[in-house]
């Protein structure tokens, strides 16, 4: 993956107060379990949470770039096509009633 397009995910990527909030929880929890676990059991714990945030890592940026792609997908479409007019909308609809001749537009 390009690297200019991670740096993008990294300067607009925040974190909400929610997430913060759960984060801190995690954290706290964490804390608790360490004190309770030996030693090969914190490294197995350790090693499931660095997956978990791989993976949520790697969503986060992979939802970013389906964004990315989608915002130039529509900055292609409206580039390529003129853009919607209710009045060219009026006058096309009137010019159909009128029999299609493209001399005639509507009285307003």
């Amino acid at each position: 993956m390009p690297e200019y397009l991670k740096a993008l995910h990294e300067r607009f990527t925040t974190a909400s107060p929610e997430a913060m909030k759960i984060q801190r929880e995690r954290d706290r929890i964490l804390a608790r379990l360490r004190g309770q676990l030996g030693k090969s059991q914190r490294v197995l714990l350790l090693h499931l949470l660095d997956l978990e945030d791989d993976l949520r890592d790697q969503t986060s940026l992979d939802s970013f770039l389906s964004g990315v792609r989608l915002a130039r997908g529509i900055g292609q479409e409206l580039g390529e096509l003129p853009p919607y007019s209710f009045d060219g909308e009026n006058e096309e609809h009137a010019r159909k009633r009128n029999g299609g001749d493209p001399q005639c537009k509507r009285n307003s």
